[in-house]
C-alpha cells in the first residue's frame, strides 16, 4: 500500500467519519471504553477541522481510498497550558495532532501519519487516554516522550506526549 498524507476536503468528510466510528468501536473492543465518549468525534468536529485548515487524510494512492484521518493544528492547544506530574520538553512553538484514526489496524498507517507530521514540524505534541495502549505503543515507536498528564475539555486526564527533532527519546517516568 502506497500512502500519502494530504489536506482533507469536504468531499473526504464522510470517509473520515466512517473511520472515526470504526476507531471508536475498535477502542471499545480493546479495553478503551471511555475515550471518545458518545458520538465524539463526529461530522461537526471534522467540519471544524476543515474550517481551521487542520483536517488531514491519509490516502492509498493506488486505490484513492482514504485510510486514515487526523487533525493537525498549528495554533497552541489550550488544554496543554498546564501539565501535571511532569513537564513538556520545552515551550517552543509546536504542532498538535488530534483524533488520529486509521481504517486498518496493524498496517503501519498511524505510524505513516506520525512520520509525515515529524517531517513537516520540528516539534509535536499529542495526548491519549491511559487505556489507549495501541496508540501509546505507536507513539513510543515514533520517538514521542511521555511528559505528564493534561486534562481535556470534559475534565478527564490524558497522557501527554512530546516529540522534538533531535531530542533523544526517553520516558519521563510518569
Amino acid at each position: 500500500m502506497e500512502l500519502a498524507v494530504r489536506m482533507g476536503t469536504i468531499g473526504d468528510a464522510a470517509a473520515a467519519v466512517e473511520i472515526l466510528d470504526a476507531a471508536r468501536r475498535f477502542m471499545r473492543e480493546n479495553g478503551n471504553a471511555t475515550q471518545w465518549a458518545g458520538n465524539y468525534p463526529a461530522l461537526d468536529d471534522v467540519l471544524a477541522d476543515i474550517g481551521h485548515d487542520a483536517f488531514m487524510v491519509c490516502e492509498d494512492t493506488g486505490t484513492g481510498e482514504i485510510v486514515a484521518t487526523f487533525c493537525m493544528q498549528t495554533r497552541p492547544e489550550h488544554t496543554y497550558t498546564e501539565i501535571f506530574e511532569g513537564a513538556w520538553i520545552d515551550q517552543m512553538p509546536y504542532g498538535t495532532i488530534h483524533r488520529l484514526a486509521s481504517k486498518y489496524h496493524g498496517q503501519g498507517i498511524g505510524m505513516h501519519c506520525l512520520r509525515w507530521a515529524q517531517e513537516h514540524f520540528g516539534t509535536l505534541r499529542i495526548d491519549t487516554h491511559a487505556d489507549n495502549k495501541p496508540m501509546q505503543a505507536v507513539l513510543g515507536r515514533a520517538g514521542f516522550v511521555r511528559c505528564g498528564i493534561i486534562y481535556v475539555e470534559d475534565g478527564t486526564p490524558r497522557i501527554a506526549f512530546h516529540w522534538k527533532r533531535g531530542q533523544p527519546p526517553h520516558d519521563r517516568g510518569i
